[in-house]
């Protein structure tokens, strides 16, 4: 254990499921504190709001993360000139995004049927630019396997506006209005930024080098990423969106929005293993490729499924067998409602690993194109029957819709992977086997060690292995 612990796979999964723990945490007690105190309607809002807000940045991501990390790796490659093209096509996409929200902002509200989300989209311009030098500063780090430094950065990012919350909350509460929320966000995003600049700094570039024949390379690979992540993002968070859409009444749509958000909360603490062997793998996987082959490759990705597997797996059947208690203490009573959801969509919660790993896994083997037709093809799935499932099973429809969606994914992602990556379903099934029966191991080594430590423990042994002596003479 200590030895792992001590390895590039313990320590950088140690500091990442910090950093996806903490995010998950302090989103979880914001969450608890913030659902009791606005009205279902408004945290419908507010979830439709922080769902945009998500997409924005993790969509800007995936255009820059897979491909900053690639040809940094390319020892061809200037690595001041990589960064600064980098940067100039992060600044132009986040001044799109900002003028598409100018000028469209009033149809996305309208679509989702909640006019006041226009007024939080524009005081959340100023958050998109903040977030140009933090998602730039974020993925150097992580191309130098500096993990423990994003820990950092995030925690006291997501620490800020959690206490900014409680302060609106308790000590202010006639401050507390979505507008604020969002000033206390971006105020909080402000400090994360100079925080994590102040840790990459030394990684930055020292002259700018911007090369438009660099920029037509990397959009060229980055396009699939790119569209790759807005379809599956869209596809996350369909529920959301169509659920807002179909539902006639504005007040009833935004309130079961609110339900899906509960139970997608809960779903985020269930995927947190899965995203940080993902966030670790990426680069991994980039480095196996060159110089093991791929292998290597298929053994990560058998290997971290079967393990994320064998963690989700127990969560799932306790949440599943405790829906209502799990939604009592995360949102409260006005959510107990959506107990059926998160039932639900429990039944699906350990195929989920695999969707994470693969895009990862495809992106790194070179076959960005593949996840992007994949991801295309499901999102259009999973939009439809999403509308077919809320227009003929009603509030649930959404949740059994995603249950179809994700049986779907899996029959088509695992041939992709058996063809691709060779990708054996027994493997990763022996995998999940092999860690229960370890952990059974290890229990039952610590229960014998600690009898054999307990004094107490080996006087009744010892007198229970006398008696039937003593019961003989007798």
């Amino acid at each position: 254990m200590k030895k792992f612990l001590s390895s590039f796979w313990g320590q950088s999964l140690m500091y990442t499921l910090l950093h996806r723990f903490s995010i998950i945490v302090f989103g979880v007690i914001t969450y608890i504190i913030l659902v009791r105190h606005i009205s279902p309607v408004d945290n419908g809002v507010w979830s439709l709001f922080l769902t945009i807000v998500t997409l924005i940045e993790v969509i800007k991501q995936g255009l820059l993360r897979n491909p900053l990390i690639k040809f940094l790796g390319m020892p061809e490659n200037d690595k001041d000139q990589v960064q600064s093209t980098v940067m100039a096509i992060n600044l132009v996409f986040s001044l799109a995004v900002i003028i598409l929200i100018i000028f469209a902002g009033t149809l996305i509200a309208s679509y989702l049927k909640s006019p006041h989300l226009y007024g939080l989209l524009l005081w959340n311009t100023v958050f998109i630019l903040l977030l140009v030098p933090f998602n730039h500063c974020e993925i150097m780090l992580q191309a130098h396997f500096k993990y423990q430094q994003i820990f950092v950065a995030y925690f006291f990012r997501q620490g800020l506006f959690m206490i900014g919350v409680i302060l609106l909350v308790f000590a202010f509460p006639q401050y507390l209005t979505l507008e604020n929320l969002v000033l206390v966000q971006t105020v909080a995003l402000l400090v994360g930024t100079l925080l994590i600049f102040i840790f990459s700094r030394p990684l930055l570039p020292k002259k700018w080098q911007f090369s438009m024949e660099l920029t037509k390379r990397i959009l060229q690979f980055g396009k699939y990423v790119f569209g790759t992540n807005v379809f599956s993002n869209l596809s996350r968070f369909a529920d959301h969106f169509v659920t807002a859409n179909a539902i006639a009444n504005p007040e009833l749509g935004k309130r079961y929005v609110s339900y899906y958000n509960a139970v997608g909360r809960i779903n985020n603490l269930i995927d947190t293993p899965s995203v940080a062997v993902s966030d670790v793998l990426f680069p991994k996987n980039v480095q196996a490729l060159e110089s093991e082959g791929i292998n290597k490759v298929k053994y990560y990705f058998e290997r971290m499924v079967g393990s994320i597997i064998s963690i989700v797996l127990p969560a799932s059947l306790i949440i599943m067998l405790l829906p209502k208690f799990t939604l009592l203490v995360i949102a409260g009573r006005q959510y107990v409602e959506a107990a059926n959801i998160l039932r639900i969509v429990m039944l699906i919660a350990i195929l989920r690993p695999f969707f994470y790993q693969f895009g990862t896994t495809m992106d790194a083997i070179g076959k960005p194109q593949l996840n992007f037709w994949y991801n295309l093809l499901l999102m259009g799935i999973n939009f439809t029957l999403t509308y077919i499932g809320l227009h003929w099973l009603g509030r649930d429809g959404a949740a059994w819709a995603l249950v179809a969606h994700h049986i779907i994914s899996l029959l088509i992602v695992y041939q992709v992977l058996k063809r691709h990556v060779n990708i054996q379903m027994r493997n990763v099934a022996g995998y999940v086997l092999s860690n229960y029966k370890h952990a059974f191991q290890l229990l039952k080594r610590t229960l014998m060690k600690r009898s054999q430590e307990d004094p107490a423990m080996n006087k009744d042994i010892s007198i229970k292995a006398q008696s039937p002596g003593r019961d003989a003479q007798d």
